[in-house]
């Protein structure tokens, strides 16, 4: 979620100016709640496709954001054309409106065996043995919100990373929503010895792991190297509990089907524990790109996960290939 909406054009002024931060939190919370009001008196699946509806004519508006999205988006797919990416964009702008027009509706989605198909494709150590957790690693696509949801359908005990908006009174309402979920949520920063505690006391724990992360590793994400975290791998390792990749598809309006993908494990146990981190959140990023490519307008990538300049080093690098193509 962009730091300020309705006052996007002040937000340099408004760190400096309390006053004016203050006041255009308090903006964007009456327009966010507005708009999640409106949705709460709508029938699930019409506050979805408002959701759709208003994030397309929206999103674009908010230039930053969008040359986000369109650059993140042109690096996945450098085989599309620009209007192409442009198209996507919109329509990827759709479907986050319909993850905000949708958060009101959560417990609906939870209580509704017809909203959550769950696809185990492999038997689950958590769901036949309470004392078992696991780690569950998913992406910012479709409604990310409901792989917890789908756990607590599993009977499995959980906790969930989140990311607290900078606005305050953003935070507080989403966390209201958010209660429907059956989870316990703990916000991203300094969390890892409480994650840690989770999992000993036999809670799995689940966390969204698609966007950069500074202090991380470099995984190569669609070609290129992206700084990620590794912590959840790490964190496997430490207790033995298994990683696993949770897809979420967007079937029809707030319909979803919610597969936990086989475990992932390191492909050699013989090299030291962070190198077999490495090598299993490569293993998921590599399952995050199929993801994405089957529903790419369902990814919400919002924020920048690689340099500036690396859509420029893929032309270059793709006219290089034709050029030796040329002269072979």
């Amino acid at each position: 979620m962009a730091e300020f909406i309705v006052g996007n054009p002040l937000r340099k002024l408004a760190r400096d100016h309390q006053f004016l931060r203050a006041l255009l939190w308090r903006m964007d919370y009456m327009g966010v709640w507005l708009v999640a009001r409106l949705a709460r008196l709508l029938p699930i699946d019409t506050a979805s496709r408002f959701g759709d509806s208003l994030g397309s004519w929206l999103g674009p508006r908010l230039k930053k954001k969008t040359a986000i999205f369109r650059a993140n988006m042109a690096v996945a797919f450098p085989e599309l054309p620009d209007s192409d990416i442009d198209k996507m964009v919109i329509r990827a702008w759709g479907r986050s409106g319909r993850v905000l027009a949708e958060y009101p509706h959560l417990a609906t989605i939870l209580e509704d065996d017809n909203r959550l198909v769950i696809d185990i494709r492999e038997p689950l150590k958590a769901c036949e043995n309470p004392a078992a957790p696991c780690v569950i690693v998913t992406a910012h696509q479709s409604n990310w919100e409901v792989v917890c949801s789908a756990m607590a359908k599993l009977g499995i005990p959980n906790v969930s990373l989140y990311s607290p908006p900078s606005n305050p009174l953003l935070d507080r309402m989403l966390l209201e929503s958010r209660q429907a979920l059956n989870s316990d949520l703990l916000p991203r920063d300094n969390s890892t010895r409480l994650l840690l505690r989770a999992l000993k006391n036999g809670q799995s724990i689940a966390m969204v792991m698609d966007r950069r992360v500074d202090e991380g590793k470099l995984i190569q994400f669609f070609g290129h190297d992206k700084l990620s975290t590794i912590m959840p791998a790490k964190l496997a390792l430490k207790l033995n509990c298994d990683l696993v990749p949770v897809q979420v598809e967007r079937l029809q309006d707030a319909h979803y089907r919610v597969i936990f993908h086989p475990p992932v494990r390191p492909e050699n146990t013989s090299v030291d524990q962070t190198a077999q981190a490495i090598n299993m959140i490569q293993q998921v990023h590599h399952q995050f790109e199929n993801w994405i490519r089957q529903q790419p307008e369902d990814w919400f990538c919002s924020k920048r996960l690689w340099p500036k300049n690396t859509t420029q080093q893929t032309e270059e690098s793709d006219s290089d290939a034709d050029a030796q193509s040329y002269a072979s």
